[in-house]
């Protein structure tokens, strides 16, 4: 049995997709020791070629999962996950990529730290800028902070959520609240004692949903800079309607995670914001126009 599964999802992105496993197979550690990775492809119902590629340059040394349809990330992980058995799972998107030493490194520390369930790398965007792949929980002042003009007021930032990562320079192993699904390692043995993902998110929060699970548990999220990715940030996820879904999921984590109040008298104070902002523009218009007449 390997040490680690390497769960990729894919939809419709063969050319990210082969670049990605391309930097896992390039991998000093999994070159050094084959048993290291195993490396599995979900293929959400893919019609780009996706599949007959990967298994002309790869054949037997990756294991394709073929579920049909479009089924989403959190539902792909979890088809993938009941196909495998290694104590660690790897999620690589397929416009990400590992640099060397990444799965060693993740799963040293995961072995140092138990209570540690999940553990995400220092991520470096397409031009080589750093990423600011970890987060907080919501609180509702922060989130309101955050979701509005305010959050950007240099007193009232300090309040948005994740104000004090932004004045991090990622430089040092920190426990964390939440690290994005782009690279991210997980404990099996917890990840399966929690159910998975919740496939009710389709697209995006799933992985912020699974750390407050983990967190509400009494296990660890951790950075791990020892432990590098790069991550393009161009893969296909459905174009126009991205924004949506983003959404529509963090709707979905408010209600699920906080109750229906929290949510709705958020969204009310939001609301209000957005309609007072429109009487303060339109009414300083008004009278611009007014002291501007002859």
């Amino acid at each position: 049995m390997s040490t680690v599964d390497v769960i990729i999802v894919n939809w419709n992105d063969a050319e990210n997709l082969l670049s990605a496993l391309d930097s896992v197979f390039a991998l000093p550690e999994v070159k050094a020791d084959p048993q290291l990775a195993t490396i599995t492809v979900s293929d959400n119902g893919s019609s780009d070629g996706s599949i007959a590629r990967v298994r002309a340059r790869y054949e037997s040394r990756v294991q394709i999962i073929e579920n049909g349809a479009n089924l989403g990330f959190a539902a792909g992980v979890n088809r993938a996950s009941t196909r495998t058995t290694s104590p660690y799972i790897f999620l690589l998107n397929p416009d990400a990529a590992v640099k060397p030493g990444a799965l060693r490194n993740l799963v040293d520390f995961m072995e140092r730290h138990p209570r540690c369930a999940i553990a995400g790398p220092k991520i470096y965007e397409a031009d080589g800028s750093l990423a600011e792949s970890c987060g907080e929980f919501d609180t509702w002042v922060g989130a309101f902070l955050r979701s509005s003009a305010w959050g950007e007021w240099p007193w009232f930032r300090q309040f948005a959520n994740g104000a004090a990562l932004r004045r991090w320079d990622y430089s040092n192993e920190r426990r964390v609240d939440l690290l994005i699904g782009a690279a991210v390692m997980l404990r099996r043995s917890v990840f399966e004692a929690l159910g998975g993902f919740d496939e009710r998110f389709f697209m995006y929060h799933e992985e912020v949903d699974l750390a407050k699970r983990v967190h509400d548990a009494g296990y660890e999220a951790w950075f791990v800079p020892s432990a590098e990715a790069t991550h393009s940030g161009q893969g296909s996820s459905g174009g126009r309607g991205v924004e949506a879904y983003k959404q529509r999921s963090r709707r979905k984590y408010w209600v699920k995670h906080h109750g229906r109040a929290w949510y709705y008298s958020l969204s009310a104070a939001l609301a209000a914001r957005y309609l007072l902002y429109i009487a303060v523009v339109g009414g300083a218009a008004l009278v611009a126009r007014r002291l501007a007449a002859p």
